[in-house]
């Protein structure tokens, strides 16, 4: 599934989700939907591995220090788990 670029500034910005870090704390995520998505089709089953290929998609279209690589893997794989349940 490749995701489709906005048409619009008013279109990125809906591309844009929030997710919460363990912290409490809350950042802004390009495109987290349809990498949720993307993700999910790879019917991947180790949560290490889950938890790698959603961060990996996360930097092609947002900044993350690499110091926060956990914590966004964390928060990323609790919202991809939470898109399976559905």
């Amino acid at each position: 599934m490749q995701s489709e670029k906005p048409c619009c500034p008013a279109g990125a910005a809906r591309m844009i989700k929030k997710l919460v870090l363990p912290d409490g704390s809350q950042v802004g995520i390009a495109n987290l939907d349809n990498i949720l998505k993307e993700v999910a089709d790879l019917k991947l089953v180790d949560d290490n591995a889950i938890k790698e290929e959603l961060l990996k998609r996360v930097k092609i279209y947002n900044y993350v220090a690499s110091s926060a690589d956990n914590e966004y893997s964390e928060a990323l794989l609790r919202e991809y788990k939470k898109l399976l349940r559905r």
